[in-house]
């Protein structure tokens, strides 16, 4: 009984540092690799390339002025479809409903201005908004892709024009 009680505790303990060396899953960018205040544009539309695949969701830019934002979206799992929902956020963090019998953040309970669903493995999809200023959740709904910490903040500054 020692003997399990004891591997049991190291198993945990190698658990909990491999979640610490992970960040839990969610997008780990560089500050290198992150682009200032977005100023590229698509069409008058500022341009945020994202990255997805399990279980993390990584943008090239965490800021972008206000106005039309065009996302394009890159499923870079090699197996798993995935979705991303922007969602205006609920106060300085995530703050989401979240049901856990269904393991996903209840939908008709949130602002969404808009998604991009379904991009299988491999593929890429597109959505512009005219987004206002604020916090915002790019985000995987699909069952316990959120839990597992599928999403990431993006802030929409106001305009200089």
């Amino acid at each position: 009984m020692k003997r399990m009680l004891r591997v049991a505790g190291l198993v945990s303990l190698l658990s909990l540092g491999a979640v610490a060396a992970t960040g839990c899953g969610t997008a780990r960018v560089s500050a290198n690799s992150l682009q200032p205040l977005r100023q590229a544009t698509v069409d008058g539309a500022s341009q945020v390339n994202v990255t997805i695949k399990s279980y993390d969701v990584t943008p090239d830019t965490l800021s972008v002025p206000a106005g039309k934002v065009s996302f394009h979206v890159t499923n870079a799992d090699p197996s798993i479809t995935h979705e991303m929902l922007v969602v205006h956020a609920q106060g300085d963090s995530f703050g989401l409903p979240y049901d856990f019998a269904i393991s996903r953040v209840i939908e008709n309970q949130i602002d969404k201005p808009g998604e991009v669903p379904d991009i299988q493995a491999g593929t890429s999809g597109d959505v512009t908004l005219d987004l206002p200023p604020g916090r915002y959740v790019l985000m995987c709904n699909l069952v316990a892709h959120f839990q597992a910490g599928m999403h990431t903040l993006i802030d929409v500054v106001p305009s200089t024009k």
